[in-house]
């Protein structure tokens, strides 16, 4: 039996997280704050990407790719310019 699916209209991030996890396209990783995608869920991934991939580059923007971890020495030093900042970060 399916679980409950939060309504939209109540709160629409616990909507799309029970949309995706109860549908199978993604799961919650070991990781805190990581999930794993799953086949049709990278296959919808990739869709999307093409799609807005080509509208981007329509209107002459291009691709780039910054890294996905960042040292805990920097988040140490941005600390300092924002109150909280470490505190937000997995």
């Amino acid at each position: 039996m399916a679980e409950k699916i939060t309504s939209r209209e109540v709160d629409y991030s616990q909507w799309y997280n029970d949309l995706v996890l109860q549908s199978g396209l993604a799961e919650y990783s070991p990781v805190r704050g990581s999930m794993v995608i799953k086949p049709y869920g990278w296959a919808i991934w990739e869709e999307m990407k093409s799609i807005l991939d080509k509208r981007f580059k329509e209107t002459g923007h291009v691709n780039a790719s910054f890294p996905l971890l960042i040292p805990k020495g920097f988040l140490e030093q941005e600390e300092g310019h924002a109150e909280g900042f470490a505190k937000e970060c997995a």
